[in-house]
């Protein structure tokens, strides 16, 4: 059996592929790690009612093919949702840094026109 994949790019990033490995446990479950409610939700009172079902096994107990692919997919699902956390993590400190840019140049700004800074050098004050 083929397995899935995903491939996602943007103007800064030229190309990232998700590839599953059917050995690493995160592609062995159906119950995702980043999916079903968020934290926010959960210390709300809300309660998880819709949490998936087990993979489904054959008479010999082996995972069947469409139970693989469920597994898969979750996998899947938690890597891109934990590398777009941390994409968003780090635009947020870069937009952060800026806004903390643009204030200190606009105090600076306002500190220099409050001391005379907006002066042409003359101390006549005719």
């Amino acid at each position: 059996m083929s397995v899935p994949f995903a491939s996602y790019s943007s103007p800064d990033l030229e190309s990232h592929v998700f590839r599953v490995d059917p050995t690493c446990p995160r592609y062995q479950t159906t119950d995702g790690s980043t999916t079903g409610p968020s934290p926010h939700v959960l210390n709300a009172g809300q309660i998880d009612k819709d949490r998936p079902s087990e993979p489904r096994t054959d008479d010999n107990g082996q995972i069947t093919t469409l139970g693989q692919l469920r597994c898969h997919l979750t996998g899947l699902q938690d890597e891109i949702n934990d590398f777009l956390t941390e994409r968003m993590e780090i635009a947020k400190g870069k937009k952060t840094k800026l806004e903390e840019s643009r204030e200190q140049r606009i105090e600076t700004e306002i500190k220099g026109l409050l001391d005379g800074g907006d002066d042409n050098g003359n101390d006549d004050n005719s």
